[in-house]
């Protein structure tokens, strides 16, 4: 909704305080109703207990005759028997008219009964079978004096009526009778409306209460959002260093913290390796362009021999053929980074491709006196030989140039479970074990200060060998210990067919 409020922590607030305040409404709305009943039902007792002892004084039906009662005999000295044919010492059994009261004990009755009710503000009314009043206590409302239309299924039959502020008790009396007890309701509903007005109140007062309670807790539980919100701001100003506290790792929002974290640290490395890479890549192409543009400019000062001429132009074409060779490599690496790095795969040897790769190392490593021993076994596989070749030749490569001098070269080739390992393993200088974790870091050098010889690579070749085997689901490691050599291995899925 366009009036909503966006903030998470609105929302869930007013969503807890609309929930809790249905749910405190349909409480008191139940217990208002509740004691309305209860009090109702207090009144509709109030006025149906009188109904059997006006009855009597009102209802001129005569009363059943005793029935089945055994008289006494009369002794001697006493009256006759009632009743024909009795004899003394005879019993008598039959009916026995019940002395009947008289009217004026009966109105006595009735105005005794009529103030007694009066005083609880009760009213009674009677009419007879004609529609006429029988007897109306004297605090009965001129406008209840009408006979109430309604039906009776049963002669005992009781309806209860609320109209116009009035609670009455209607009940059916002798031969068309009707005898009405009622009351005022209106001190009731206003105790009510008082309950109600209590009840609203106490509402909003937990509501309220539970407003806050609830904008404290909410605000606290969404604390750790808002110091990821700024510790994201800051990273975005260029703070990379910056990290989110983490107090309890356990819950939702901590192990949120902790994968930012992890994704801020990876966002930070990759970011110093770009620097790296843009640093480094513009001194590689700077200095072959250098030579380039100081060669040229010694040849167009003034007039040169031949030899010097020819000397310009093979520098120049060394130089320019470095920078070929780390364009293409870069071009390469962009391909693994923006996964275009595609492998056309076909099964071969790659005993065969290692041998290969060994006879077009074999001029550099005598001009080092560096001897190549190879231990290979025949392993047919799915890889890409163009792709597996260039990573040969990184390997074999920096392991005759960074050999010693009459150093050797140990190539091994054999299967490891389901993977075929390939190991080459130098007699050179060693790496320091703190440079061993940076070695296939795009232009990373173990000795930054040293400077390239002018066949030198370009310092990307670990890594477009890594990015090449593990693109064939492999992997590459390299163990070296200083002053005896290094040793790398490449592991390789091998192919089912083997």
């Amino acid at each position: 909704m366009k009036f909503f409020p966006q903030s998470i922590r609105w929302r869930v607030q007013l969503w807890y305080a609309l929930l809790l305040a249905v749910i405190i409404s349909a409480l008191l709305v139940a217990f208002h109703r509740n004691q309305r009943e209860i009090k109702y039902q207090a009144i509709d007792r109030e006025l149906s207990d009188p109904i059997t002892r006006i009855l009597p004084q009102v209802d001129k039906r005569p009363q059943p005759p005793l029935r089945n009662r055994r008289l006494p005999r009369p002794g001697p000295g006493t009256g006759p028997a009632r009743g024909p044919g009795l004899g003394p010492g005879d019993d008598f059994e039959g009916p026995i008219d019940r002395p009947q009261p008289r009217r004026e004990e009966r109105e006595e009755e009735m105005e005794s009964i009529a103030a007694e009710l009066a005083g609880r503000d009760v009213y009674v009314i009677h009419w007879n079978r004609r529609g006429e009043i029988n007897y109306a206590s004297a605090n009965v409302p001129e406008e209840n004096r009408q006979r109430p239309e309604v039906n009776f299924e049963d002669s005992d039959d009781i309806i209860k009526e609320t109209a116009d502020g009035f609670r009455e008790v209607i009940h059916s009396g002798a031969g068309g009778g009707m005898l009405v007890l009622g009351k005022s309701i209106l001190p009731l509903e206003e105790e009510l409306s008082s309950l109600a007005l209590q009840l609203a109140l106490v509402g909003a007062a937990i509501v309220g209460g539970g407003f806050l309670v609830g904008w404290f807790l909410i605000g606290r539980s969404l604390k750790p959002i808002g110091k990821i919100s700024g510790t994201a701001h800051r990273i975005a100003s260029g703070d990379l260093s910056d990290r989110i506290p983490v107090r309890n790792a356990g819950s939702e929002l901590g192990q949120l913290s902790g994968v930012l974290n992890e994704t801020f640290e990876r966002l930070e490395r990759s970011f110093e390796h770009q620097v790296r890479f843009t640093a480094d890549a513009s001194h590689e192409m700077r200095t072959p362009i250098s030579v380039i543009l100081a060669k040229s400019q010694f040849a167009l000062n003034r007039e040169r021999s031949p030899e010097k001429y020819q000397e310009c132009l093979r520098t120049c074409l060394e130089s320019a053929q470095h920078m070929r060779s780390l364009t293409d490599t870069l071009l390469e690496l962009s391909q693994v980074d923006s996964g275009e790095f595609i492998l056309h795969t076909d099964e071969a040897n790659l005993a065969d491709l290692t041998r290969e790769v060994m006879r077009m190392i074999e001029p550099l490593a005598e001009e080092k006196s560096v001897t190549i021993d190879c231990s290979l076994e025949n392993m047919t596989l799915a890889y890409d030989e163009q792709k597996i070749r260039q990573a040969l030749l990184n390997l074999l490569g920096n392991a005759v140039k960074y050999n010693r001098a009459g150093g050797t070269i140990e190539v091994t080739l054999k299967k490891k479970g389901r993977e075929v390992l390939l190991s080459v393993a130098d007699t050179g200088p060693g790496i320091a074990p703190e440079n061993l974790l940076h070695l296939f870091e795009r232009f990373y050098r173990v000795d930054r200060a040293r400077k390239r010889e002018s066949r030198g690579g370009t310092g990307l070749g670990l890594a477009i060998t890594k990015a090449i085997v593990e693109e064939h689901g492999g992997s590459i490691s390299v163990t070296s210990e200083p002053g005896k050599g290094t040793k790398f291995e490449v592991c390789l899925p091998l192919d089912s067919k083997t």
